[in-house]
């Protein structure tokens, strides 16, 4: 079992003045499941957790893998039930910031309802970006079009999480990824070493 990083377990800002409950989730247990009532908002401090739905004839669909310090079902503070299941992919630790508590909070603190509005604006475009990327259908394309936007100066990109998180974020399985990163390294575009992607100057 993967062990919770202890500088994250515990710690958890408030927002808004509002203090987050704590959790831990267990692997392949939900936060919360499509159709619950909306409690609050969550923020992932350690672990990691998938957004899904569940369509008509069984298929569960990711829409987001989140990362840790990241906040997710953001829109619960507007409707009263959560829209799709968030499901630990491995062992969790989560905060809940209580959805009465916060609303009232947001509403009577200008700077702080600003600063959430924000947040939500910059996860807008990171939602907006992995939407172009997944409308490439060449998957070792949208392998290097993602590489080309999350790598450093030097061309360095040190996935976060398993590449099964990044094959999930990218919206293709791990063996599509496998065979994407093998293309890429056959032609000269990238090269793996360290736990690390880098990408070859043709590549940029």
């Amino acid at each position: 079992m993967k062990q919770i990083d202890a500088k994250l377990a515990g710690t958890a800002p408030a927002l808004a003045g509002v203090t987050a409950e704590l959790q831990t989730v267990a692997a392949g247990a939900t936060v919360f499941r499509q159709g619950d009532r909306s409690r609050g908002i969550f923020l992932l401090l350690a672990g990691s957790v998938r957004l899904q739905r569940v369509t008509p004839d069984g298929t569960a669909v990711t829409l987001h893998q989140v990362r840790a310090g990241e906040t997710f079902a953001e829109a619960s503070l507007f409707s009263d039930r959560y829209h799709c299941d968030a499901v630990a992919v491995t062992q969790s630790r989560v905060g809940r910031y209580p959805k009465a508590a916060l609303a009232t909070a947001l509403r009577g603190d200008p700077e702080s309802l600003w600063r959430f509005s924000a947040d939500l604006a910059h996860s807008l475009q990171r939602l907006r970006s992995r939407y172009e990327l997944k409308q490439i259908r060449s998957a070792p394309q949208r392998v290097l079009q993602f590489l080309r936007l999350r790598c450093d100066a030097d061309g360095r990109y040190a996935a976060p999480g398993a590449l099964m998180d990044l094959a999930a974020e990218l919206g293709m399985s791990h063996e599509a990824l496998y065979r994407a990163l093998a293309t890429l390294e056959r032609d000269g575009s990238l090269s793996r070493a360290n736990g690390a992607l880098h990408l070859r100057a043709g590549g940029r």
